[in-house]
C-alpha cells in the first residue's frame, strides 16, 4: 500500500467535507504502516491496535489531547477488543468502530459519526460518550495520519506539495516529516504534560 497516497485522499475528502471517507483513508496509511512496522504480528486486528498503542503520544496529542490514552477504557462493545483490562482503549475503538465499519464497506452505526470540530473551525476537540455510544473529534483523522507520516518505515514516502499538519498553531509541511517520529513526540510533549484518565466504571459491564 502506498501510504503516501492514502494520507492525500485522506486530506482531500476531508477539505471535501467527507469525514467517512476521511477517516477510512486515515484506517488505511495506519493498516499499511502498521504491516511495515510489525510484519510478525499475526491479525490486522493486533497489528493495527498495537501499533496505535505505541504511538499514543501522537495520537493523543492530535485526536484526544489531555487524556490519558493508555489507562482510559470506554464503556461500549467492539467485537475482540485487544486492550488489557475491562472494554476497549482508543484503539480498539479505531479499530472496531471506524476501521472495520468502512473497510467492509458498512454504514457507520448511529451514535458513533465524527464531530466536526476542526471542520467547523471550532478550535474544540470534542468527545461525546453516551452509554454504547462514543463520538470522537474530527482531529482524529489528522492523528491517525500523523502517525503514519512520522513512522520510520514510512521515510521517503511523499504527498504533493502543501500538504501539511497542524499543531498547537504550528504548521508542519508533511513532505519535511515522514518518519520523524522522534521529533514530532517533542512537538507533541506540551499537550501531553497533564492527562486525565477517564473513568466510566458505573457504565462497565
Amino acid at each position: 500500500m502506498n501510504v503516501g497516497r492514502s494520507v492525500t485522499k485522506a486530506i482531500d475528502e476531508f477539505e471535501g467535507s467527507d469525514l467517512e471517507s476521511a477517516m477510512l483513508h486515515a484506517c488505511n496509511a495506519i493498516d499499511g504502516t502498521a504491516a511495515k512496522a510489525l510484519p510478525s504480528e499475526v491479525g490486522s486486528n493486533k497489528r493495527f491496535t498495537d501499533f496505535l498503542r505505541s504511538n499514543y503520544v501522537i495520537l493523543g496529542a492530535m485526536g484526544m489531547p489531555g487524556i490519558n490514552l493508555k489507562e482510559t477504557r470506554f464503556p461500549i462493545e467492539v467485537a475482540k477488543p485487544k486492550a488489557v483490562g475491562p472494554g476497549p482503549d482508543l484503539a480498539d475503538v479505531v479499530y472496531g468502530i471506524h476501521r472495520c465499519t468502512h473497510g467492509h464497506g458498512s454504514e457507520m452505526p448511529e451514535g458513533f459519526e465524527l464531530m466536526p470540530d476542526l471542520r467547523s473551525g471550532s478550535g474544540n476537540t470534542s468527545i461525546l460518550i453516551k452509554k454504547g455510544r462514543i463520538q470522537l473529534s474530527d482531529r482524529i483523522i489528522f492523528g491517525l495520519l500523523a502517525v503514519a507520516i512520522m513512522a520510520p518505515e514510512n521515510t521517503g514516502q511523499q504527498t504533493l506539495a502543501g500538504y501539511h499538519l497542524s499543531l498547537a498553531g504550528q504548521s508542519y509541511e508533511i513532505n519535511d516529516w515522514w518518519g520523524r517520529r522522534a521529533d514530532f513526540e517533542q512537538a507533541c510533549a506540551p499537550l501531553n504534560t497533564v492527562q486525565v484518565t477517564l473513568d466510566f466504571g458505573n457504565w462497565m459491564k
